[in-house]
């Protein structure tokens, strides 16, 4: 699933509006579904901002959240990211991490890494000769 794009799944808000995966285009994308990395990445707000990227906790059911929550009532998505993990996409919804992470700060790491791959942020390599 790595640097492959992200499936296109409908998710729902708590409030039952359907989000589809694809809609979510144009921003480095976080998802992650423990409790405490959510808590973690929404008292980095700002850091998420400084990286225009969009963060959100995955869960089953409706539970109180930090970040804004998306609902995986079947657990499709669910299932891939492991406990404690987090899925980090670039703007594209092309799939750069899938796994374990450390801390907030790791997946802030990547978001930048993500955000550094951008083709329309970087000179192509002919031009920097």
């Amino acid at each position: 699933m790595l640097r492959q794009p992200l499936p296109p799944l409908s998710l729902r808000t708590p409030e039952g509006a359907k989000v589809y995966l694809p809609d979510l285009k144009g921003k480095p994308l976080a998802l992650v579904r423990d409790l405490g990395l959510a808590q973690a990445l929404a008292r980095r707000r700002a850091d998420l901002q400084a990286v225009n990227a969009q963060a959100y906790l995955l869960a089953q059911k409706p539970i109180p959240s930090p970040l804004p929550l998306l609902l995986d009532p079947k657990g499709t998505l669910l299932a891939a990211i492991p406990p404690g993990g987090a899925l980090v996409t670039d703007a594209h919804l092309e799939v750069y991490h899938l796994g374990p992470v450390r801390d907030a700060e790791e997946v802030l790491d990547w978001l930048r890494f993500v955000e550094a791959q951008c083709p329309e942020c970087v000179l192509p390599e002919a031009e920097w000769i």
